[in-house]
C-alpha cells in the first residue's frame, strides 16, 4: 500500500515538473530589416538614424534596437539602445534614432533587432 502511494505521488511528481519545464523559442527577427546611416555630433557623440522595415504580414510591436560601436578588431567598445516608437504595420517601415556615447575609437557600427512582438489577433 505505501510502495503504490510513493510510485504514484514520484509520477505525479514527475508530470507536474514535466509540464514546469517547457521551453520556448523566441520569435525570429529575420522578417525586421534594418538600415542606418551614423553622423558623428562631437569628438564622443554618434548619431545613429534609420529605418526598420517589416517585410512580414504581422505588424510588430515594442521593437528594441541594439547599437554598438566596434573597434578595429571588430570588439565592441560602445553600446545603446534605442525604441521604435509605435507600431510597425505589416510591410511597412517605421523610423528610428539612437543616440551613442562613443569611446572616440569606433571604426564601424551595427544596428541589430534586440527584441519585439509580433502583434496577434486582440492585442
Amino acid at each position: 500500500m505505501i510502495a503504490r502511494l510513493v510510485l504514484g505521488l514520484g509520477f505525479a511528481a514527475l508530470t507536474v515538473s514535466g509540464a514546469a519545464a517547457q521551453t520556448f523559442t523566441p520569435q525570429s527577427a529575420s522578417g525586421l530589416i534594418v538600415t542606418f546611416s551614423t553622423e558623428r555630433l562631437g569628438p564622443t557623440r554618434i548619431l545613429i538614424f534609420g529605418e526598420v522595415t517589416n517585410s512580414t504580414n504581422t505588424p510588430a510591436n515594442r521593437v528594441i534596437l541594439l547599437a554598438e560601436g566596434l573597434d578595429e578588431a571588430g570588439r565592441v567598445v560602445s553600446r545603446a539602445r534605442g525604441y521604435v516608437p509605435g507600431l510597425i504595420q505589416a510591410r511597412s517601415r517605421s523610423s528610428f534614432e539612437i543616440r551613442l556615447a562613443g569611446a572616440g575609437s569606433e571604426r564601424r557600427y551595427r544596428v541589430q533587432v534586440e527584441a519585439f512582438e509580433f502583434q496577434t489577433t486582440g492585442q
